[in-house]
């Protein structure tokens, strides 16, 4: 027994690569929060007693895309000092999501603070949820940072845009609920037409005017006021965004950059109106209560976007590596460039 887990080990080191350790020492503190309370991770936006962290499970997803390529580039380079700063930052991480699971009391000192600044702590959760994402996105900034260099924080760009921008949207909802903002709230009454249309489309009564959805259903009738919040404008522009950071990467010719850009990006907000015109349909054809209604929207929630974007890269990186097959001297990933900056000056820490 002992021989053969001295085998495993040795293979298991032979596997990792030292930018594994970053995303190993990332997920560590979602993990936990996970296991201490499995039941805030659903795949939604926050809001009315609900929360959404399976949200972070998909910026640790898109730092392992990242690592895929930091793997063969990133070395780390552990002094004295940046060993000590790398335990207390580990440590800082692992205290607050595992006071997030574990202490209520240490739940609502986070509400107070956001309540001090005057967020809107009493009727959402956006708050709470802004500071995951502004911990976890700085968490994984400064691992990156004190395990390689600075070139490592750059090359994990996408992960901290995604992050970044679910930090941005949160707090603007905690601050400005509901319809307050003025050119998010178009988007929203923008989808609320789409799905007016498609329904029109198809005969069904389901009639959309400026933000309100108005559905006369099989089994009763539904006017919805909708905000930009509840049809996910903010996962619309936040993986967008992505879009444009993964588009800016590969090494392609500018016309096929182009090209996945605006397919996503397309994709993404077809994808948007598709899903409330899902909802809507719901309403119309098999909801009885407008509480029905909202457990159909809150279980729907956010996953059809983080799928696409998956199954979207997946074919983009199809593409590429098939291409790049045929031209046997071009990356089929990220561009050479890209992969220069990340190579790590050498170090005269001990």
């Amino acid at each position: 027994m002992p021989n053969f887990l001295t085998v495993a080990a040795l293979r298991m080191k032979s596997y990792l690569k030292d930018a594994d350790l970053l995303l190993i020492l990332s997920a560590l503190p979602i993990i936990l929060l996970f296991i201490l309370a499995p039941s805030t991770f659903e795949l939604s936006w926050a809001g009315f007693g609900k929360l959404g962290r399976g949200g972070l499970f998909f910026v640790l997803f898109f730092l392992g895309f990242e690592i895929l390529d930091l793997r063969n580039v990133a070395h780390l380079r552990l002094s004295r000092g940046r060993k000590v700063a790398l335990g207390v930052t580990v440590i800082l991480a692992l205290g607050y999501f595992g006071a997030l699971g574990l202490s209520e009391g240490f739940v609502n000192l986070v509400y107070s603070l956001g309540r001090m600044l005057g967020a809107a702590g009493e009727v959402s959760n956006s708050w709470l949820m802004g500071m995951d994402y502004l911990v976890l996105t700085a968490y994984m900034a400064v691992l990156a940072f004190v395990l390689f260099n600075l070139r490592a924080v750059r090359g994990i760009v996408t992960p901290i845009v995604l992050g970044i921008g679910m930090l941005g949207f949160y707090l603007l909802d905690a601050f400005f609920p509901y319809g307050e903002i003025g050119p998010l709230q178009f988007w929203a009454n923008f989808i609320v037409a789409g799905v007016a249309l498609i329904s029109r489309l198809f005969g069904l009564p389901i009639y959309g005017l400026q933000n309100y959805l108005t559905i006369a259903g099989t089994k009763g009738f539904f006017r919805l006021a909708v905000y930009w919040p509840s049809v996910g404008v903010q996962s619309m522009i936040i993986y967008s965004l992505v879009m444009v950071v993964v588009a800016a990467k590969l090494d392609a010719p500018l016309m096929r950059k182009l090209t996945y850009l605006v397919v996503g990006v397309a994709g993404t907000i077809f994808l948007n109106v598709i899903r409330i015109f899902t909802i809507a349909y719901y309403g119309y054809a098999y909801a009885t209560t407008g509480q029905q209604l909202d457990a159909f929207h809150n279980s729907v929630g956010e996953i059809l976007f983080p799928i696409w974007i998956a199954v979207f890269l997946v074919i983009v990186l199809q593409i590429e590596n098939r291409l790049a097959e045929r031209e046997p001297s071009r990356a089929p990933r990220v561009s050479r460039s890209h992969r220069r900056r990340l190579k790590p000056r050498k170090s005269s820490g001990r």
